[in-house]
Parts: structure tokens; sequence; C-alpha cells
């Protein structure tokens, strides 16, 4: 059961830093950057202070007033805060461009503690009542999310596709969470479409096989009765069975015919090795290379990466930082599995830290 109890530094970095990275860019007041690298730096206290003297020198009316609600919010030192001020904001303020983000990360407070129904409800106000928000896209993620974890794949993959759908060219992070994501749901019409197919093909061959002795009993009726001595020719209905497989394709030598089963042979045997627990080697070395990580923020510069590095690292997780060539992602560990990735983001979730499973690069 979740309990509402003061957040770590760390929880203050994530709800700060790290959710703000990966959502659409807007313009910060210079306040609120300053009051988010205090925080980001451990100095919460002076972060927060710095945000309520803005909201107490700010008039309720003013549209400042909201947006400071927010960052208060996103920064605060506990859960319930936290909670508080986003409700202020969807209940006072439901016109501001800061109510669609309120009612997300309700619903990610409502998560954290298990009520995925609670959750669904503030997600699905998004689209309806939001239809133009920038959050639009991200909503629509969670919803899906939402749907996965209750094993529902039907509207989990709707929403999974009106989340890429709305997706913004300049979220790449949001981009490959639905991608991955995505990868849950059925195979595309087209591709279901080849597999359909290839049977077809492959039911025709044993027609044409099976008319050849018809043919050749019609032709010679007193071949069946009588045993065949050592010196008789072959009989006319292999041959023509073989005639009937050849028409297919062009002549081919018998020596290429005996390597390709062989060759059909080996790939048989190869899935059947797997399956009684005893895979090539190639395959035992591609599985033991195969690891995953939690990736829980990403950032256009270094600095910024390596300073939640370093926060991660002081409370025990086994933080690293993966560069590409636009991103530095900071992600957690390297688990053999995907089970055991994703349990490590529950435990984090727990701790109210936010996250998702991606595949490790190599060594």
């Amino acid at each position: 059961m979740f309990r509402w109890k003061s957040f770590a530094v760390i929880s203050g970095i994530f709800v700060g830093s790290g959710l703000c990275a990966q959502t659409p860019a807007r313009s910060i007041d210079p306040v609120f950057a300053r009051a988010q690298a205090l925080v980001s730096d451990g100095n919460g206290a002076a972060g927060r202070a710095l945000i309520d003297s803005m909201i107490a020198a700010t008039p309720t009316s003013a549209p400042l007033y909201p947006q400071a609600l927010f960052w208060r919010a996103s920064l605060a030192a506990s859960a319930a805060d936290a909670e508080s001020d986003y409700k202020h904001i969807v209940v006072d303020y439901p016109l501001t461009p800061q109510a669609s983000d309120a009612l997300l990360r309700l619903a990610q407070l409502e998560l954290a503690r298990g009520d995925r129904e609670g959750a669904l409800a503030h997600l699905q106000r998004i689209p309806r009542d939001y239809p133009h928000s920038k959050s639009l896209a991200r909503a629509n993620y969670w919803i899906a999310r939402v749907f996965f974890e209750k094993n529902d794949l039907v509207n989990g993959c709707a929403a999974n596709a009106s989340a890429l759908a709305q997706l913004d060219s300049t979220e790449i992070e949001l981009k490959n969470q639905i991608q991955y994501q995505g990868q849950r749901c059925p195979q595309s019409g087209a591709a279901s479409a080849v597999v359909q197919t290839a049977p077809t093909v492959v039911q025709t061959a044993p027609v044409a096989v099976q008319t050849a002795p018809a043919a050749a009993n019609s032709q010679s009726p007193t071949l069946n009765p009588q045993p065949a001595s050592v010196n008789t020719p072959p009989v006319p209905p292999p041959t023509q069975t073989m005639t009937t497989v050849a028409s297919r394709d062009s002549a081919v030598p018998r020596s290429v015919e005996k390597s390709e089963k062989l060759e059909k042979s080996e790939k048989l045997e190869k899935p059947a090795a797997i399956a009684a627990g005893n895979p090539p080697a190639e395959t035992k070395t591609a599985i033991a290379r195969r690891e995953y990580s939690v990736q829980v923020a990403a950032y256009k510069t270094r600095d910024d990466a390596d300073k939640l590095v370093e926060s991660l690292k002081t409370r025990g997780f086994d933080a690293r930082v993966d560069v590409s060539p636009d991103w530095f992602r900071v992600r957690v560990g390297r688990y053999p599995s995907e089970n055991a990735a994703e349990a490590q983001l529950r435990e984090m979730k727990s701790k109210q830290m936010t996250g998702f499973v991606v595949r490790a690069p190599g060594r």
C-alpha cells in the first residue's frame, strides 16, 4: 500500500529534472529554472523556498500563478504536497496550459500507489477535455501503458497507435518509448497476409505429385501385381513424378538437390535443439549478450547527465550515461532479462521514481 511520506532528494530530481527532460520543450521562467537547478544539486529546501516566494508575490488571477503552482508540485518534498497543487490547478485553473500536464502527473501518482482505474480516469480526461494539448501523445502513451498492465491489448494497442500518430517530431525519447511498448501489439495486416499466403504455395506441390501415380496406373495396369526384376528399367511413375516437380523450376542437378535437403534439415534441427534446451553455440552467445536497463532521463548536455548519475550512485544505483549522437541517456543497471529489468523498475516506482525498460547497448 502506498504511504504518504516525505520524498527523498532523488524523488525531486526525477519529478523535476527527469520528467521535464522528456516533456515537450516550453519556455521556462528564469526563477523556475533556478529552483530546478537547486533541487537537482541536492538543495531542495532552497529551491522550494524560491518557488514559494514567487507564489506569494504573484496574484492568484495572474497567468503566472498556475505555472508557479505546477513547478512547486513538480519540486515538492512529498507526494501529498504535489497532489494538492496538481488538483488545485485542475479544479481552479482548468483552462491554463498546465491543466493537462497536471492531470498527467496526478495519473502517475495514482499509478505509484497501484490505482489503475484512478489513473485511467485522469488520463482519459486529457484527450477528451484538451484535444489540442501538447501532452496528448504522452497521455495516450500512458493510457496504453495502463491498458497493457490490465492485459487489455485491444485498447492498449489502439491508444499506443494514437500516441505515435500525435507525436511531435522533436520528441525522440517519447517515440522510442512508444515504439518499444508497441512491440506487444499484433503484426500489421500486410505482414499477416504474407504469412497466410505462404502455405498455399506449399500445398500445390503434393497435388502435382499425387496425380502422377494415377496417370501411370492408367497406362500400365499390370505393373502393380508383377514384381520388378533386377534388370527391369526404372518404373515410369517415379520418372513422371520427378518431371512434374522439376517443371516448377529449371532443371537442378541431384547434388544440388541433396545439398538443399541438408540445409533444410539443418534449419529444422536448430529450432528442435533450442526447444530441447541445447541451442547452437552462436545462439547461446547472442542470448548471453542481450541485456536490459532502466532509463530514467535523457539530456542534451553531458554535464546534466553526469550530475544525475553521481546522485544516483551515491544512493546505491548502478547508474551510467549512454551516449548517442543527440542525447545523453541516464540508465540504471544491466540485467540479463527484460523481466529482471521490469522488477527493478517496479522497485523504483515504489520510491516515486520514473523510467522505462530499454535494450542495453553492447559493451
